[in-house]
């Protein structure tokens, strides 16, 4: 009874270390990656597909897959896609038409080692619909 209780003990312990290993990796990559350099890029091309969701429920969304193109530091042309999921497709084309159209400029940040490691340079300030426009950061109060 002793053995199984510490073999038990002994697996979750190991399974705990690993998880946290693979948080404190993963944490690590995003640091590091904070000091890649960036470039100009150019959104060329934007895929909108249906896909089903593997889950339970087993309902369905829609993909919006962002493909853009950039020079790195030694000059040579990379590329690279980004995706959001949407609920409906008419969601996913306005999204698209809104905040990344074919042709918007877009900034792109690169493993200076190898840049087809990259990812588009995004938070809540690119989406205009994010923006807190309405709060009274600015205003003097009554």
């Amino acid at each position: 009874m002793f053995r199984a209780h510490a073999f038990q003990l002994a697996v979750w312990l190991a399974l705990g270390i690993a998880v946290l290993s693979a948080i404190a990796r993963g944490f690590w990559l995003y640091r590091a990656s904070l000091a890649w350099p960036t470039a100009d890029g150019l959104i060329t091309r934007i895929d909108i597909e249906r896909r089903q969701d593997t889950g339970i429920g087993g309902g369905h969304c829609f993909c919006a897959t962002f493909s853009y193109d950039f020079r790195d530091a030694k000059g040579y042309r990379v590329w690279g896609s980004w995706y959001k999921n949407f609920s409906s497709e008419e969601t996913a084309r306005e999204f698209a038409a809104r905040e990344l159209p074919v042709g918007k400029k877009v900034v792109v940040r690169f493993n200076p080692k190898n840049p087809a490691f990259n990812s588009l340079e995004l938070d809540s300030w690119t989406y205009t619909g994010d923006r807190p426009a309405n709060l009274p950061i600015n205003r003097t109060p009554n």
